[in-house]
């Protein structure tokens, strides 16, 4: 088992740049705790069903899409905006 680093590093670059544009607080959506909590269940069934790259033998998960949504939690909570 070879876990390849590229996706997850891509992944995790590009989900801290989206998540650090995630503006809070502008509009009518609310989203709480929990919202988030469903989020990231949704994101991992979504990356379990898609599964990973044919060639890529590491885990039966898509690699590239968790950490990508890690890095959105990441950015969201680093970096975002307020307005």
């Amino acid at each position: 088992m070879m876990l390849s680093l590229g996706p997850i590093i891509f992944g995790l670059i590009l989900g801290i740049v989206i998540g650090s544009q995630i503006k809070l607080g502008v509009s009518d959506a609310h989203f709480t705790i929990g919202s988030f909590v469903i989020i990231f269940i949704a994101g991992i069934v979504v990356a379990w069903q898609s599964g990973n790259y044919p060639f890529y033998t590491d885990l039966p998960v898509s690699t590239a899409f968790i950490s990508a949504l890690i890095g959105i939690f990441v950015g969201k909570l680093l970096f975002a905006r307020s307005k």
